[in-house]
């Protein structure tokens, strides 16, 4: 539906409004930023107004799944910006609103004693970010994406180098750019081969997505689009492996930054992921081999993230790599989804769908979640090292308590939302020998396993990080000495806490949404048994194959939990208790020293999966005055792909300067060749 004439009370107005809000407002916010603390708040405070335009917009066109357009009367000569809005963008843009709320909210006092220079930096390019991304899902043509997109990019790039005075947030900073733009580069490609290739008479097409979604496409132009779409794409999103800038950029970034680009702008690059395969492209267009390659870049993904993530002592930095592993995750069902789609099977397809959709909603929120938790650490202690931290129940107790909820729903642990979009996944996967092929079926089999093992390593990586940050002693003085301020930090974190709680009791809101996106997209509904009540059993396809209701074990939970202490009151009451002093086997002083290390804690891991890593260890000599133990693990894809193209790109590079330096005679000789070439190529029709 276009709407043309004035500006009606529509969702697409709405989410126009939520646009407008952001850009206009953080050039006004980082001019009050200067006026003190209260006019920092209040213009963090208004960009909430934005986020929660954005969020209705979502979700009413999510209930009322009618697509509606608009030529904007600005843009490009004879091409004005497009906008758009369907159920897919409705969805992401309702994930953007719900979760850019509470981060902004955190971001109030967070920014709170941070210079004046910082804030307005802050100020001015944050909101721009939520713009753009925003942008990027309303986006209906080519241009207006790649415009968008750019400023997506631009906008983080600022952000990430906030504290640009250091080098080394100078360097991350450069190479999340670099990465950037060579994945706009792939995208640009993928968009020229399909308005290009797709036209009969060789012509460019017309840029709209609506055009480039109804023309005909060869099966070759088709697979090189998806496979550059989804490289480009995913440089974005930080598959593996074009992942290297996420665990570099994200640790030097502010807090709330890191939330949004974790928790946000990874997904946006999914959103054009499938906008192009599914839009644009269309699943006739689409084969089982493409679902294979995705199954196995996300399970890839998903191990090489998690076990990077185990063997890291930088809170923030092991967070990045869990991002790496959700996206797996994601991939994961999105293959799955390919896979039996193009060959047939399409209730299947919408299960893995509606999980890799259900799974990019719960990453938002328990990374958000985790990555304000890291944050309120950092800020209060002052370190980057797990084992200069501990005992932080005690001094922290809210954040330590609110962080754990965030563990518990990344571990996939229930009635937490994590579980649930994992759960789906593997409903999915359980279809698999209705497939033909073997191939396909061992695919999605080890694909299956792989996720389960991520799974069960996820939940030893937050024993990990809980147990060393939040139990035990202090192992530093900072860290004894920390006192958290209830405010809007907390409440932030709470939301987002009950966020994951909420999601995991009452997913049926969610999965109605997602079945409008699933029949816009391919179709095809949800499967979903609706015969059963909805908000107490979840149904994906009969009741003969699995049913789940988180209510009612949560009131099991709640239950054993009630008899356990009603034994434990019992007991003391007719027995008394024996305290004693914990023993400190044979020392005369219990210290933190004794206790265990997060290195020590990933030891085996790093034993057992030594392939994925490149370990460099500096063991103590007999003739050290001051022995001591070092261990540096780095990602093996530097030295086995990035370090051989930087060498190969400064041999073409020293090559071009001999080149350059020449006499007048050489570069006429140059460009004398060139035009031969040109006219040889003409000739011939290119």
């Amino acid at each position: 539906m276009t709407q043309d004439g004035p500006f009606p009370a529509t969702p697409l107005f709405l989410a126009e409004l939520g646009l407008a809000g952001w850009i206009l407002l953080g050039a006004l916010g980082a001019v009050l930023a200067g006026h003190g603390k209260k006019a920092s708040a209040l213009s963090f405070g208004s960009l909430l107004l934005p986020a929660l335009l954005a969020s209705i917009a979502g979700v009413d066109i999510l209930i009322h799944p009618v697509p509606q357009t608009r030529d904007l009367p600005f843009g490009w000569p004879g091409m004005p910006f497009r906008l758009a809005l369907d159920p897919l963008s409705g969805f992401f843009l309702a994930v953007l609103g719900f979760v850019s709320i509470p981060v902004l909210l955190f971001a109030i006092g967070f920014f709170r004693d941070d210079s004046v220079r910082k804030t307005r930096w802050v100020l001015f390019w944050l909101p721009l970010f939520l713009g753009t991304m925003s942008g990027v899902l309303l986006a209906d043509d080519v241009l207006t994406f790649l415009v968008f997109w750019e400023g997506m990019a631009l906008s983080s790039f600022f952000l990430v180098v906030t504290d640009i005075s250091e080098e080394g947030v100078r360097k991350a900073g450069f190479l999340y750019l670099l990465m950037a733009q060579i994945g706009t580069g792939l995208i640009l490609l993928s968009f020229f081969l399909l308005a290009d290739g797709s036209s009969p008479d060789g012509g460019l097409s017309s840029l709209a997505f609506a055009d480039l979604s109804r023309l005909p496409v060869s099966p070759g132009i088709a697979g090189w689009v998806f496979f550059l779409s989804f490289a480009g794409f995913g440089a974005k999103a930080g598959i593996v492996p074009l992942h290297v800038w996420l665990p570099e950029a994200h640790p030097v970034a502010p807090s709330p930054v890191s939330a949004l680009m974790s928790g946000l702008m990874l997904k946006i690059a999914l959103y054009g992921m499938i906008r192009v395969d599914l839009g644009l492209l269309g699943v006739s267009h689409l084969q089982p081999f493409m679902g294979v390659a995705v199954l196995a870049i996300g399970s890839l993904s998903a191990l090489f993230g998690v076990l990077h993530a185990l063997v890291q002592h930088d809170p923030k930095r092991l967070l990045a790599y869990h991002s790496i592993e959700n996206i797996g995750i994601i991939l994961i069902g999105f293959g799955l989804f390919l896979i039996f789609r193009t060959t047939g099977h399409p209730v299947p397809a919408a299960v893995a769908f509606s999980a890799s959709l259900f799974h990019v909603l719960n990453h938002a929120l328990f990374k958000s979640l985790l990555f304000l938790g890291a944050g309120t650490i950092l800020k209060k202690t002052g370190t980057h090292d797990l084992n200069d931290l501990g005992g932080l129940f005690r001094t922290m107790p809210a954040t330590s308590f609110l962080f754990l909820v965030g563990a518990l729903a990344i571990s996939g642990l229930p009635p937490l939302n994590g579980f649930l979009s994992e759960w789906l996944t593997f409903q999915a996967a359980l279809f698999a020998p209705s497939l033909s092929t073997f191939l396909f079926q061992s695919a999605v089999v080890l694909s299956a396993a792989l996720l389960a093992l991520s799974s069960a390593l996820t939940a030893m990586c937050f024993v990990k990080v809980t147990g060393v940050s939040f139990f035990g002693q202090a192992r530093s003085v900072r860290a004894s000495l920390v006192r958290e301020d209830r405010g809007f930090e907390l409440s932030a974190m709470a939301i987002l806490a009950l966020g994951c709680l909420g999601l995991g009791l009452f997913p049926s809101p969610v999965l109605s949404g997602l079945s409008s996106v699933s029949l816009s997209l391919t179709g095809q509904p949800l499967p979903f048994d609706a015969e059963k009540d909805p908000w107490l059993w979840l149904v994906p396809v009969s009741s003969s194959r699995a049913q789940y209701s988180p209510l009612l074990l949560l009131a099991s939970f709640l239950a054993v939990l009630a008899i356990l202490h009603l034994l434990t009151v019992l007991g003391r009451s007719q027995r008394p208790v024996r305290t004693a002093p914990t023993w400190n086997c044979g020392y005369p002083v219990r210290t933190s020293r004794m206790q265990e290390t997060a290195d020590a804690f990933g030891q085996p891991v790093r034993h057992f999966f030594a392939p994925f890593f490149r370990m460099e260890r500096h063991l103590p000599s007999p003739g050290d005055d001051r022995p001591s133990y070092h261990l540096e693990v780095r990602d093996p894809f530097w030295k086995g792909l990035y370090d051989p193209l930087v060498s190969a790109l400064l041999c073409v590079s020293d090559a071009a300067e001999t080149i350059r330096n020449r006499r007048i005679s050489h570069y006429l000789l140059y460009s004398v060749l060139t035009l031969i070439l040109l006219l040889v190529f003409l000739s011939e029709g290119w």
